[in-house]
């Protein structure tokens, strides 16, 4: 538990999982989907649970992480954090690294969506997902119950 908050989302990548509970406090390990037991968190039964592995294995999914909004775990839901633009001369002083990267992404970004470095709410990060592949469930009496594809 951080801080006595209680986890807000569980997510589960490639590597591992990750822990939100809110105001930018998050904790990852390598726990799995199946195994998980959240032991000596505070996880409020009904919080939901994203499994991304799969979805990263397609082409739209790996897609999705470098194009893909983060999730913001205090935000309501329909709202969007956006990023604001950057300066021309942090542009420029960043065009060569991975933040460039994902920053010229977020400028050629059109849709009338949330772009690669905006924030949105859980449902729209899971909605995100979930339209790419990945699987999600909740979290009662210390397990996932992960809903049928």
């Amino acid at each position: 538990m951080r801080d006595n908050k209680p986890v807000r989302l569980i997510t589960f990548g490639q590597g591992g999982h990750t822990l939100y509970y809110g105001q930018g406090t998050t904790l990852s390990g390598y726990d799995r989907p199946d195994d998980f037991t959240g032991e000596g968190e505070t996880i409020p039964d009904g919080t939901l649970a994203l499994d991304k592995r799969d979805a990263i294995d397609t082409p739209e999914g790996y897609r999705w992480v470098l194009k893909g909004p983060m999730v913001n775990v205090d935000l309501p839901d329909g709202q969007i954090d956006a990023c604001p633009a950057p300066s021309p001369l942090f542009a420029s002083a960043v065009a060569e690294n991975s933040y460039g990267t994902l920053l010229a992404l977020n400028e050629a970004h059109s849709e009338p969506t949330a772009g690669p470095l905006d924030s949105v709410s859980i449902s729209e990060y899971v909605a995100g997902w979930v339209a790419r592949g990945a699987r999600i469930g909740t979290y009662h009496n210390g397990q996932i119950v992960w809903e049928d594809k």
